[in-house]
């Protein structure tokens, strides 16, 4: 008799990732948190290559795939053009600490209205590391 966890609505089966990367539970954190708030039909996730672009099977939101590390420049013109939606980009270590590092720091010196999530889970998993 365990604690019984509701799936959210907005994915829409189980994760692919790897066991222990990090990478599920930010996705059903997330999820939980955009229900929770109402936002999940005013959400655009940018995703980037890599293990991230996995979320873009299940996570049932309106989705971008960006160009390795472009993520913010690509959820920048979204917010631009849509600025009463939620964007988000979501990138691994590999994607936006390294090739995308320049995108990251330049959406956040001109102050742009984006969430960037970075999961860093210290392996460069599909940058080099595996």
């Amino acid at each position: 008799m365990g604690i019984q966890l509701k799936k959210p609505n907005i994915i829409a089966d189980n994760s692919g990732f790897c066991a222990g990367c990090g990478h599920g539970i930010i996705n059903r954190i997330l999820a939980e948190l955009l229900e929770e708030m109402g936002l999940e039909k005013k959400t655009i996730v940018t995703l980037a290559v890599g293990c991230s672009c996995i979320m873009g099977d299940y996570f049932m939101t309106d989705k971008i795939l960006a160009p390795h590390g472009r993520a913010p420049a690509t959820a920048t013109g979204i917010k631009r053009l849509r600025p009463d939606n939620v964007v988000i980009t979501y990138q691994g270590d590999g994607d936006i600490s390294s090739i995308g590092t320049a995108e990251i720091i330049h959406a956040a010196a001109r102050n742009e209205k984006l969430t960037g999530i970075f999961v860093n889970n210290g392996v460069y998993g599909m940058t080099g590391g595996q």
